[in-house]
């Protein structure tokens, strides 16, 4: 994720099902996505890229708000539909026409920039890039 928390308040008193909990309205809460996403629990090996991560079975078998590339509930990105749609055709044209591999510039295995107001690698990320010629 760009970032590695997202935060919340609630705005109602809130009981946990199945408990006698309650959690006040105005809670301050941190969303830790950068946690969810690296949880072996939802994600075995979870920095390898996987692309079968995202199949719909994948998805099914795994807790909704594991993933939150957009957020969830009413604050759901509003760009999310047309976000997707952007990304997904950007990658297209860009693997139909390109391969990219790694560079040695690039560290393996990435450290992040503790700096980094985003979460950014350590020194950049490097990738050679070459021309498909078909």
């Amino acid at each position: 994720p760009p970032l590695d928390n997202t935060f919340r308040v609630n705005s109602v008193d809130y009981t946990i099902p199945g408990t006698s909990h309650r959690i006040p309205a105005g809670t301050f809460f941190q969303i830790p996505m950068y946690s969810l996403q690296r949880d072996p629990e939802y994600f075995p090996n979870p920095d390898q890229m996987d692309p079968s991560r995202f199949l719909p079975e994948a998805i099914r078998g795994r807790h909704p708000f594991s993933y939150l590339p957009f957020g969830e509930g009413p604050r759901v990105c509003i760009g999310l539909r047309f976000g997707l749609m952007q990304a997904k055709i950007g990658l297209v044209q860009l693997l139909k026409n390109y391969s990219f591999l790694p560079d040695p510039r690039t560290l393996d295995p990435m450290v992040f920039d503790p700096v980094s107001i985003t979460l950014a690698p350590k020194g950049g990320m490097f990738l050679k890039i070459e021309k498909i010629n078909v």
